[in-house]
């Protein structure tokens, strides 16, 4: 009797072998592709690292960014700033921030800021695009995108010049003593 839909106790060994080695299968592609995108991760935090980004505060921003809750953020904050005040470090003088004082155009516009900062599409308005808080989202959005390509392009000139600056003072050391001579690339080219 054939086995119903979900029940593999009814499975031959064949069967159980085949469906195993199916998911097997698609299981130890996807494994493969998830290690090529962590390998280009990896190679991404390195390369932020060495621009002197610090990585946990990379990891803060995904968390950030990625939150549902963003009180769950603000109470951890608040905690943390208490238990730095345990160890008299000079983290504010108060232990509980009042989040919610902020008039709701500039906080709308703070929103857009942050969405222009992280690359989300201008179409993501929260508002209603002709409200005063979505028009103020929108200014937002701009200017954090106007910014971020100003700054991204300043931040990758100096990058250009620091490396372009490396590679001409290797050229300067270059003492060309790993170079074949000319009588050795002649004496080759005549072999």
């Amino acid at each position: 009797m054939p086995a119903t839909i979900g029940d593999n106790s009814k499975l031959t060994p064949a069967e159980q072998k085949a469906l195993y080695m199916h998911h097997f299968g698609l299981i130890l592609k996807q494994t493969e592709k998830c290690k090529a995108e962590n390998a280009t991760r990896l190679k991404l935090r390195k390369d932020a690292k060495a621009d002197g980004i610090i990585l946990s505060d990379i990891d803060f921003g995904l968390r950030c960014a990625q939150i549902e809750d963003p009180q769950i953020i603000i109470n951890e904050q608040i905690r943390r700033a208490e238990i730095g005040r345990y160890f008299a470090l000079p983290i504010g003088a108060q232990s509980e921030f009042d989040f919610d004082r902020e008039p709701a155009v500039d906080r709308a516009r703070r929103e857009g800021e942050a969405a222009g900062f992280e690359g989300k599409n201008a179409d993501t308005v929260p508002y209603d695009e002709n409200s005063d808080q979505g028009r103020a989202w929108t200014e937002g959005w701009k200017a954090a995108q106007a910014q971020m390509a100003a700054d991204l392009q300043a931040a990758m000139e100096k990058k250009n010049a620091d490396r372009a600056k490396r590679a001409a003072d290797l050229a300067a050391a270059d003492t060309n003593e790993n170079d074949p001579d000319d009588d050795e690339i002649e004496a080759e080219a005549a072999e």
